[in-house]
């Protein structure tokens, strides 16, 4: 019995041994898993979508709310603020980064607090802050050492170099890249090693040491392409190509600032477009493809402009001046200049001034000689009306008839060029009514979620408005803009309408790919107020099934390009139904319309325009058809 009993004893203490076991290995909450999965989809996202990134981001965010494991909200803050940080929206990535500090701090995890000092440090970098991106560096380099991190002290030491490059003090930022090699080479973080190799190697470039930097880049290359990211990719193809410029193999270079262009579009990086578009204007200029050189540099003018990259910018002007005294057309040569030098400090104006003055009295020298030349020709036809008496009666009937006619044509142009300038005049303000109007929707979207209390989503639509409002006021001083432009802007606009929706609506763009799209120049904000209307008025918001076509095409005689929008919404003729009833009038669409007018008064080849309801064909939506002559 007492055997029986002790035998009952151990396999009760078993089944307790093994019951603790199973709770012991019993995997994390379902809740964990999901926000760790929905972190992990982010993160590989970055490469190719910031959009789907941040929407993935604000799932995550809020799913970690419903624990209470403040390392689970955090690491979720995290996330959300390097993906801004890549895109870019420095302010929100700063929100992001505060909060998570605050739940990391609140647990004392000092290894988290540190990286989100150092991250914190990156964003000062950015904006040119460079005293304060310096300390934080320095703060998470003593906590690091305080914890004994190797990983994070290299990570301090590469940050730390890179605030001494971008002050010129090469010397001290090698010494720090070089620590944090010596304990990348120890570690598995192949990412950060080729990283501090490509920063090594700039550092050698600008010491003048181009094979040694070539060599560095080329390591940094291959290790990017066993464990690296694409946009760190873009960046090492660029510096080799930059060597090989360099060491005069141009068309070296020109393919390493291929493959990086390719990168950058893919990826919609622009924290380096302006600079290739450059860099490979002067290549195709020293392998004489002039066009294309010239191409280029428009292309990086317009760019920078729009970024207000100002360094960049005159790097493009000075360089594509080069290319125009090439070309022989000194009176853009002086152009240039004068726009690169007015971007420079007063400690080169003495440089400037006999630069200019030399292309200056070169070219005034040309035009007296061309109207010496005039002033000969003048001269010998003189002499030959003196030598024919009666030809001067001839010349009086000429010249009066001449005269009145100049008269008439005169005051005939004077009166058209009145009309244009009051059709210029008319066509700013209708823009400039436009704009509040898409201002006001977008402001009241923004109220909405403070009301909702929906913080992110507001903090979220209002950066990327501001992005937005900047391209459409940029865009409305001109008459024109590239299609390419255009069509972002667009892009950009019903991402941004997509957020007020609960409902998800699908977009696409059909290009005619025999179109280019920064040669081809159209209307700005034309096609916005019908995409507006198949949003508001055409009710997709409601429809679980939305979709809107974006097509482009030439026409059968390719003499202009055909816009067609097309949308599977409620048809044209219910939604004037519902707005009558309303007592509401589409402003957006008699604006357009107007400014199709417009067009057409001022042009001698006619815009087209039509509008079809779907319902008349079987089927649902409308659909908006208008052609633009192309500007040759």
């Amino acid at each position: 019995m007492r055997r029986l009993t002790l035998l009952l004893l151990f396999t009760i203490s078993s089944f307790y041994l093994q019951a603790r076991n199973i709770l012991n290995d019993i995997p994390q909450s379902q809740i964990e898993k999901e926000v760790n999965l929905l972190l992990n989809q982010a993160k590989s996202l970055r490469n190719s979508s910031y959009d789907s990134c941040a929407y993935i981001g604000r799932k995550a965010i809020k799913l970690a709310k419903s624990t209470d494991k403040a390392k689970l909200i955090g690491f979720a803050h995290k996330s959300q603020g390097t993906t801004f940080l890549y895109q870019g929206l420095f302010d929100s990535a700063f929100i992001h980064y505060d909060k998570a500090k605050e739940q990391f701090e609140a647990i004392n995890d000092n290894l988290n607090v540190a990286t989100l000092i150092s991250n914190k440090g990156i964003l000062y970098r950015r904006t040119n802050k460079y005293d304060k991106a310096l300390q934080q560096y320095l703060k998470a380099l003593e906590i690091y050492e305080a914890l004994n991190y190797s990983k994070g002290i290299a990570a301090a030491f590469t940050n730390i170099g890179g605030v001494y490059q971008t002050l010129g003090d090469f010397n001290k930022a090698l010494k720090f890249y070089l620590k944090a090699k010596d304990i990348y080479s120890k570690t598995d973080e192949i990412e950060r090693y080729s990283r501090v190799l490509t920063n090594i190697g700039v550092i050698k470039f600008e010491q003048g040491f181009i094979e040694e930097s070539l060599n560095y880049q080329l390591e940094a290359l291959r290790l990017n392409e066993e464990d690296g990211m694409l946009q760190h990719k873009a960046i090492i193809q660029l510096n080799i190509g930059e060597c090989y410029q360099e060491m005069d193999k141009p068309l070296k270079a020109l393919e390493y600032f291929n493959k990086c262009e390719d990168i950058r579009l893919q990826l919609n990086d622009i924290w380096g477009i302006g600079k290739l578009y450059i860099k490979k204007a002067i290549v195709l200029q020293k392998l004489g493809q002039f066009k294309n050189s010239e191409t280029y540099f428009k292309k990086a003018e317009t760019f920078c402009k729009e970024q207000k990259l100002s360094e960049d910018l005159s790097v493009a002007y000075y360089h594509y001046s080069s290319l125009l005294e090439k070309l022989e057309r000194p009176e853009m040569v002086i152009s240039y200049l004068k726009k690169y030098y007015s971007l420079k400090d007063s400690l080169q104006g003495i440089v400037r001034d006999e630069q200019l003055a030399e292309i200056t009295a070169k070219f005034e020298s040309e035009q007296k000689k061309k109207e010496f030349e005039l002033l000969e020709q003048r001269t010998q036809i003189q002499k030959l009306e003196l030598g024919q008496k009666n030809a001067w009666i001839i010349v009086l009937i000429v010249v009066m008839i001449l005269g009145v006619v100049a008269v008439l044509v005169s005051l005939r142009i004077n009166r058209l060029s009145a009309d244009h300038k009051i059709m210029n005049l008319r066509q700013k303000v209708l823009l400039s009514q436009m704009n509040p109007h898409f201002l006001f929707n977008s402001l009241t979207a923004i109220q909405s979620f403070i009301l909702d209390e929906k913080n992110d989503d507001a903090n979220n639509y209002l950066s990327r408005l501001a992005s937005l409002v900047r391209r459409i006021l940029e865009n409305s001083r001109e008459e024109f803009v590239s299609l390419r432009t255009e069509l972002r802007t667009l892009e950009e606009y019903i991402g941004l309408q997509k957020l007020r929706f609960e409902n998800d609506i699908a977009y696409n763009f059909e290009i005619d790919a025999s179109l280019d799209q920064d040669e081809v120049m159209v209307p700005p904000m034309l096609a916005q107020p019908f995409i507006e209307n198949a949003l508001i008025h055409g009710k997709l918001r409601n429809n679980p099934d939305a979709c809107i076509n974006v097509k482009v095409s030439k026409t059968e005689d390719e003499e202009s390009i055909r816009f067609s929008i097309i949308d599977n919404g409620i048809g044209i003729e219910e939604a004037k139904k519902q707005s009558e009833q309303k007592n509401h009038k589409s402003l957006a669409t008699s604006i357009a319309l107007d400014r199709v007018k417009i067009y057409n008064f001022r042009s001698s080849k006619k815009m087209n325009f039509e509008i079809v309801d779907l319902i008349n064909h079987g089927e649902n939506g409308t659909k908006v058809t208008y052609s633009i002559p192309l500007i040759k």
